[in-house]
């Protein structure tokens, strides 16, 4: 079975696969293999090998929902709009309504001008509706990070820490830490985020958190949270 970079229904596809296939064929191996390796390297922020291994994968599946979703994460992040927007475009179109593939579309394409916000009425321009529904609709992630090594447990100053929407990756925000070790995500919108101070390698902290719409999420990184004590994603690099 092909794995997936994003999955949250049947499958273990769902972000990727909205409106998947009731009695799927099996894909060829080397396909499914192609799809594979093209998850890990978007997991791991491999773009330009993530959309190789997408575009391959898609001349034997073109009408794999989960593989046009990856391909169209892969080149939004490669700064390939006109391409990331045909992607997107054929997401939204055959995907299911209400399934968190097709609604990740629908943001990044109005976010990227492509798609016209919703009509909220006349009473309020379309521009206005659109940033009051994205406030209303926002988390906030905010915290201290305390040093997680050795007696001294102080703030750590200039830390970088990573915010990574999972599993799409859709959503990406990093951070370094103010003079008291403070870090705050603001506009996040609701999904389910990975927390960590690396983007590759052994990390200090590798944490999962549930942003929920208008939610103000407080999380200190400490020896207490640290990966010698929790690891929510063990295995991911």
């Amino acid at each position: 079975m092909i794995r997936l970079a994003t999955c949250a229904l049947a499958m273990a596809l769902a972000l990727m696969g909205g409106g998947c296939y009731s009695a799927p064929v099996p894909a060829p191996r080397h396909q499914a293999g192609e799809a594979d390796l093209a998850a890990e390297a978007l997991e791991v922020g491999d773009y330009t090998r993530a959309a190789e291994l997408y575009r391959r994968a898609l001349t034997a599946t073109p009408e794999s929902l989960p593989v046009h979703y990856g391909l169209a994460v892969a080149l939004s992040h490669l700064d390939q709009k006109p391409e990331a927007i045909r992607e997107f475009r054929w997401v939204l179109a055959r995907g299911e309504t209400g399934t968190a593939e097709v609604d990740n579309a629908r943001r990044w394409l109005i976010k990227a001008g492509a798609l016209a916000p919703p009509s909220t009425g006349a009473a309020r321009s379309e521009s206005t509706a659109a940033n009051e529904a994205s406030n209303s609709a926002s988390a906030i992630v905010e915290g201290r990070v305390l040093s997680a090594a050795g007696p001294e447990q102080g703030p750590l100053k200039r830390q970088q820490i990573f915010l990574i929407e999972q599993p799409s990756r859709l959503h990406h925000y990093q951070h370094r830490t103010d003079e008291e070790g403070r870090f705050r995500f603001a506009g996040v919108p609701p999904g389910t985020y990975k927390i960590s101070d690396r983007m590759s390698g052994p990390p200090t902290w590798r944490l999962r958190v549930e942003a929920q719409p208008g939610q103000l999420v407080l999380l200190d990184l400490g020896p207490g949270n640290s990966t010698r004590v929790r690891d929510d994603y063990p295995g991911q690099p």
